[in-house]
């Protein structure tokens, strides 16, 4: 089997590839079915109940981490059976899915298995991240983060846009069936290559030597013990609060979106999901993709910083907009998706480069999820209450809250950079 430690284009391509698995049912579950839902009659709050089922397993991923960081097999790989493991479990709980002859009646079992689906989806995602943190050299963690986190936008406009028209061509079944295929087909990619060659038992990548950090701890005790240690730095502290918020703003106002453009501004479900799952996620590939690769030329703190002041005068600007007649204006509605966006692409991708850089080889599972647990927590718990969060504070209301929130990413940057390791990456 081919070695992914030995060929930097191929170990991107299946880091890449594995992305674009996660992001074909986050796309379809969020986008092409919460259309049809609000299709069906059903209000922000029972779509974002939905919504926050297929994002809450996320928030919990880090469970996974010491497991992934601890056990691992010599001959197969350290993360690679955790991966066909996980899409094993993703295809059998989409299967269980397609049997359900209509979800807008069956809501408390869809949400069960929407979220048994996302254990798993968030299992692969722990494994491939801690993969990347093992073979990535940190001259390409920036431009990494930036493919990886727009494959997942290529999977998003695959189970969004894509899997949409197959429900108004065909039925959700055979969404549901387009899906399975081709996270199978997916599959095959660490199934037919190695995380190493078979004689390397040692180093994580080629940047590490044998005894140093990144050898995987002798037992549980000593794995806690390194994770209190890598948690212990003010920067990692720091990081993990800008983690839970890089993101919240979206959380918060994607059900909301969807009632406000469906239901009040009339907009078909097909419409909305092109816009939405189709331009709007390769608006956002290529603000990950730009966003990686500023993140290696200026400085990924630098990145998240100007983009969140920037997404959020655009969030405020929107808010202004709700109460005029401009709403009404198709071609500035698509602008500002388009916007948003790519501006979220970019904070996502050069927010996983100063993640990579804060975390440390050995708890790579561990405290690498663990910031991107937080930062589906966030999503998560907005998503939960953006029907109450509307309720309160008006739809205008909740748009200035949002834009508030991700205005303090701004003030939280500088102080996620490590101490006496200051380097043109962790600026």
């Amino acid at each position: 089997m081919i070695a992914l430690s030995e060929h930097r284009l191929l170990r991107l391509v299946v880091l890449c590839a594995l992305y674009t698995a996660q992001g074909i049912p986050f796309g379809f579950l969020t986008i092409t079915l919460a259309t049809y839902l609000a299709g069906e009659g059903l209000d922000s709050a029972a779509i974002g109940a939905i919504a926050m089922a297929a994002t809450i397993p996320w928030g919990f991923k880090w469970v996974w981490g010491p497991f992934v960081d601890r056990f691992g097999s010599t001959r197969f790989g350290r993360r690679r059976p955790w991966i066909l493991a996980a899409q094993t479990g993703m295809i059998g709980t989409l299967a269980a899915m397609a049997t359900i002859p209509d979800p807008a009646a069956a809501l408390p079992l869809l949400t069960w298995l929407v979220i048994a689906h996302n254990v798993f989806n968030s299992l692969q995602d722990v494994c491939v991240d801690a993969l990347a943190v093992d073979l990535l050299p940190p001259e390409d963690r920036g431009k990494a983060s930036g493919f990886m986190y727009g494959s997942k936008y290529v999977g998003t406009a695959i189970g969004g846009a894509g899997l949409s028209l197959v429900v108004d061509g065909i039925d959700l079944r055979a969404a549901f069936i387009a899906m399975i295929v081709l996270i199978a087909a997916i599959g095959l990619l660490p199934l037919l290559t190695r995380e190493r060659p078979a004689i390397a038992t040692g180093p994580a990548h080629p940047h590490d030597s044998p005894g140093t950090d990144a050898a995987p701890p002798s037992s549980i005790i000593g794995l806690l013990l390194a994770v209190a240690a890598a948690f212990a730095r003010p920067p990692a502290i720091f990081t993990a609060i800008a983690a839970l918020l890089a993101t919240t703003a979206s959380g918060l106002l994607s059900p909301i979106g969807t009632v406000l453009f469906v239901q009040e501004l009339g907009w078909t479900e097909v419409e909305y999901a092109t816009m939405t799952g189709g331009a709007a996620v390769l608006a956002g590939l290529g603000g990950a993709v730009g966003g990686g690769l500023l993140a290696d030329a200026m400085g990924p703190r630098r990145v998240v910083a100007g983009c969140s002041l920037l997404l959020g005068g655009l969030l405020m600007s929107f808010a202004w907009m709700l109460e005029t007649p401009l709403l009404e204006d198709r071609g500035l509605l698509w602008s500002y998706t388009l916007l948003e966006s790519a501006l979220l692409g970019a904070i996502n991708a050069a927010f996983f480069a100063v993640c990579f850089g804060v975390s440390r080889p050995v708890v790579a599972a561990t405290q690498f999820t663990a910031y991107m647990a937080l930062m589906n927590l966030g999503v998560a718990l907005a998503q939960g209450q953006a029907g109450r969060i509307e309720l309160e504070l008006g739809t205008r209301g909740a748009w200035i809250l949002a834009a508030t929130i991700q205005l303090s990413v701004v003030a939280l940057m500088p102080l996620t950079r490590l101490k006496g390791s200051e380097t043109r990456f962790s600026s």
